[in-house]
């Protein structure tokens, strides 16, 4: 902020000074007497104080969410057959106004766009979805997404890239998957003189590795490995960038506690310079963590669960009888600020939010209705209106969330 200090204006003889100094007209002759100085007015305004700069400082907001994944029976509830298109956007309705919000927003796109010239639309165990899905995270707000997970590839080397030519068609930045050898697998970001580095790699492809050559798999595809992993970090390092920022795509399914491989490279990237970590994958929402390294505290989510899917309790019981299945229609919106002082170079996390959220799904004609609900806002007072028994899902689902998130930064 700049101060500026200002006289204010007096007349004087006749003449208006807005700095308060005499605009005097050429004096009279007034032989030898010498002028007498006349005595200052009590109000007169003393002149302007040195401007004062104070070190320049900028924020910069993220909000990060995990798996997007589009089953059959939601791309069959987004299909209108009057005129043979699909809509995906309404089920972004509730959330939108805290995506867009947001200088970046990022997401795991879980699965691939590749059209229909080749293969049909499908789901589990191999994903290929409507380009219409893009169009939906788009209008929801989102602007950088992960394409890659252990789906990148169910559509074989061309899913892949038509998929990402998709994205950045709609103007989308990516990370973890190439179209060809890129000059670099970071991404780089600035935002208001903040420059960031992601980086993100998967556990696996699922098997389809198999469908590529050996060489478009070491450039197309960022499959965890601790030397690809370090050589990334100290390219950004190199790059003197404010921030490193890891996706994970990691972990076991619907385990609710990160295992000690997750752990143990969380700490591995944390001690080589990452800042950040957010994961996905496991389908379910995993701790959270704020360490310190070497004075300088990180942050890790191991896993954010789902911000929309088909999996949920009643489509999952029948094929894991043992598990807490309502768990997977749990996911969380994970605000990051951070803080620059460009007058001493430092960076740093300045504040970490939550919103809970739930995927609500009822029917509606052609199939059903899926409502991405911000918990927050929308548990007390049921604006809603919604019926006792999914009111008391959703305030299940935002207890056990906050229980997973239950840290500052402070």
């Amino acid at each position: 902020m700049m101060i500026v200090v200002v006289g204010i204006g007096i007349y004087f003889n006749g003449s208006l000074d807005i700095f308060g100094n005499r605009d005097l007209e050429e004096p009279q002759d007034q032989g030898d007497k010498p002028l007498e100085s006349p005595e200052p007015a009590e109000d007169t305004p003393k002149p302007p104080v040195d401007m004062v700069e104070e070190p320049r400082q900028e924020t910069i907001t993220i909000a990060a969410v995990g798996d997007i994944i589009y089953h059959m029976s939601q791309i069959i509830s987004a299909y209108n057959e009057e005129d043979d298109s699909y809509d995906f956007k309404k089920f972004f309705e509730l959330i939108k106004p805290i995506i867009e919000e947001a200088d970046l927003a990022i997401a795991n796109y879980e699965g691939t766009t590749a059209g229909t010239s080749v293969e049909p639309y499908m789901a589990y165990p191999r994903f290929n979805a409507p380009d219409e899905t893009l169009d939906a995270l788009k209008y929801a707000g989102f602007n950088l997404i992960s394409t890659i997970n252990n789906h990148s590839l169910d559509m074989r080397g061309f899913g892949l890239i038509r998929t990402l030519e998709q994205l950045h068609k709609r103007g989308f930045k990516t990370v973890g998957t190439y179209s060809e050898r890129p000059d670099s697998r970071v991404l780089y970001v600035n935002e208001k003189d903040i420059e960031l580095a992601f980086i993100a790699y998967t556990y696996s492809l699922n098997g389809m590795e198999i469908s590529i050559t050996a060489e478009e798999l070491d450039y197309m595809v960022n499959v965890i490995d601790r030397d690809r992993i370090l050589e990334d970090i100290l390219e950004a390092q190199a790059r003197e960038v404010d921030m490193i920022i890891a996706i994970m795509h990691w972990g076991h399914e619907y385990q609710r506690n990160p295992s000690q491989e997750q752990r143990d490279l969380a700490d591995f990237m944390f001690k080589n310079g990452v800042d950040i970590i957010l994961g996905s994958h496991p389908h379910v929402i995993q701790d959270t963590q704020v360490v310190e390294y070497d004075g300088k505290k990180k942050f890790v989510i191991y896993s954010m669960g789902n911000f929309i899917s088909n999996q949920r309790e009643e489509s999952l019981n029948q094929y894991y009888p043992n598990l807490d299945n309502f768990y997977t229609e749990d996911g969380v919106i994970v605000q990051i600020a951070i803080t620059k002082n460009f007058e001493d170079n430092q960076t740093w996390i300045s504040d970490l939010n939550f919103v809970p959220t739930w995927v609500n799904r009822y029917h509606h004609p052609p199939l059903y209705h899926y409502d991405v609900i911000p918990l927050p806002k929308y548990i007390e007072g049921n604006p809603l209106g919604l019926d006792e028994q999914t009111l008391s899902r959703m305030k299940r689902s935002y207890r056990d969330t906050m229980i997973k998130v239950d840290v500052t930064i402070d």
